[in-house]
């Protein structure tokens, strides 16, 4: 499917700053993927297949600002605004399924609890369904991930139910996936709806909702 316009290649929110990944990201993104495996490989597949080369990310990082250049996919990077240090990441995916857009996130596990993942999942929840006219977000997480559940719950998502064996995982049987939704007629009385955020596109040209 075409990715809805217009596209932002650098959001901020509140405390946040996220933008598509460049080639000089991939020795950070290498080390603190590595250092969160744990972490990440209990919920996340491709946690996984941690720890990679640089050069396996560099190739990961092309395919991302490939996907972003062509405007199929966008993959951010997220830090603090006052500090380059990456400390997690998210993204906008397009699904054919009823044209909706998926949202993913992961921080660092030294980065929990100060509610950063729900923040920047407002911010792209109501600049999608908002400023690029998404018919739905989608949100899915594995059913013992309960931190990843709060956000969506928090953000007035609906939860739609159980998809079983949904998500592929290596070396076993697909996993069972919870499924979280909101639609743009229910963001307007949704908390997702006072995030505040400045949007951009890719010549740095302001989009949307601003601060």
């Amino acid at each position: 499917m075409t990715f809805p316009e217009p596209c932002a290649y650098r959001l901020l929110t509140e405390r946040l700053e996220l933008r598509c990944y460049e080639p000089e990201d991939a020795e950070e993104l290498m080390e603190v993927s590595a250092r969160n495996k744990d972490h990440l490989a209990r919920f996340l597949s491709w946690g996984l297949d941690e720890p990679q080369t640089i050069d396996e990310k560099l190739e990961l990082i092309r395919m991302w600002r490939g996907q972003c250049e062509t405007e199929k996919n966008f993959v951010y990077r997220v830090q603090r605004r006052e500090d380059p240090r990456l400390i997690g990441g998210t993204g906008l995916h397009p699904r054919p399924s009823a044209d909706g857009m998926e949202i993913g996130y992961w921080m660092d596990q030294d980065e929990g609890r100060q509610g950063f993942a729900t923040e920047l999942t407002a911010a792209l929840t109501r600049f999608t369904l908002e400023v690029q006219g998404a018919t739905r977000v989608v949100i899915k997480c594995l059913p013992e991930n309960e931190a990843s559940s709060r956000i969506p719950e928090k953000l007035g998502f609906h939860k739609d139910g159980l998809l079983r064996r949904d998500m592929h995982w290596p070396d076993e049987k697909n996993r069972d996936v919870v499924v979280w939704t909101l639609l743009p007629e229910e963001l307007p009385g949704s908390p997702a709806a006072s995030a505040v955020y400045e949007a951009f596109d890719d010549l740095g040209r302001p989009l949307g909702a601003e601060m």
